[in-house]
């Protein structure tokens, strides 16, 4: 009988070692955790005003420590009547005034001769109306008659536009267009804040610009440009109009004719037609426009 021999090699392998169930089988890996997404970081960029709608919050102090804030500065008529009683005693009128005085009785808008200065009757209505954001000129300033009429000039303002004006005094551009700002608004009985946006401003120029300029508005330093960047102004002076709800309804120059040289019937007054606008309750036509500086 013939016998079949396996080579050795193969017998070998066929023999299992008792130590064979000894050995520990592999550990399993643990499964892997996905990655954590690193937290998003807040945009740090401030928002930005945007036509026909409701503004960021806009917060600032003028020069004389007097804050603003654009959503909540009603004009309260109490507070009217107090402003203009104070003020009217500086011009001569007695400490018990009453609102049915009489301005061209004060001693205070009156001349060396007696007679009545138009001039100072516009101080008087600068001086009662600056803290609220009005500004006077003396043909605005010759229809108040008392000092009932300074304060309803004051309160009819809660329904006016507010305006405010990336500004500064050694600004080309805003010495020659500033007799045609304070005219309009003085004339529309708007409320005007100037954002003096230059980092090289100082205090000390805001308040020559005022006395060579005959600029009876409150100055808010913004010398960041913080403000300045909400609104978006490029350029002094660059304008930005609201109506009283605080919504953008109009940003950019005062018209197109900056340095005076059209006819009336060629000047388009964009600004003036946007507060026109406003106050009707309409819309305004031209919402934008590339201002001048």
């Amino acid at each position: 009988m013939t016998r079949y021999v396996l080579p050795l090699f193969l017998a070998a392998a066929l023999v299992v070692p008792a130590w064979a169930d000894d050995v520990p089988s592999p550990t399993p890996k643990p499964a892997e955790k996905p990655a954590e997404k690193p937290a998003e970081k807040p945009d740090a960029t401030p928002p930005k005003a945007e036509l026909d709608k409701k503004a960021p919050p806009i917060v600032m102090s003028d020069t004389a420590g007097r804050s603003f804030e654009l959503h909540d500065c009603p004009i309260v008529r109490k507070d009217a009547e107090a402003v203009v009683l104070t003020t009217a005693k500086k011009f001569g009128a007695a400490k018990d005034a009453k609102l049915d005085v009489k301005i061209a009785a004060l001693t205070g808008v009156k001349d060396e001769d007696g007679d009545l200065d138009e001039a100072k009757v516009k101080d008087l209505a600068v001086a009662c109306g600056e803290s609220f954001g009005l500004t006077a000129t003396e043909e605005s300033a010759a229809s108040l008659k008392t000092l009932k009429d300074v304060v309803d000039w004051i309160a009819n303002a809660n329904k006016a536009p507010i305006l405010l004006m990336t500004w500064s005094p050694r600004c080309p551009t805003s010495k020659k267009l500033n007799d045609r700002i304070v005219e309009l608004i003085a004339a529309k009985n708007v409320r005007i804040y100037a954002v003096a946006c230059n980092t090289r401003d100082t205090d000390e120029s805001y308040a020559q610009f005022q006395e060579a300029f005959d600029f009876e508005v409150r100055i808010f330093p913004d010398r960041e440009q913080k403000v300045t960047d909400i609104l978006g102004g490029k350029t002094t002076p660059h304008f930005f109009l609201f109506d009283p709800k605080g919504t953008l309804r109009y940003k950019g120059g005062l018209d197109n004719d900056p340095m005076g040289y059209m006819e009336d019937d060629e000047r388009k007054d964009h600004l003036k037609d946007a507060i026109d606008a406003v106050f009707a309750g309409g819309d305004v036509a031209v919402k934008e426009t590339v201002p001048a500086g």
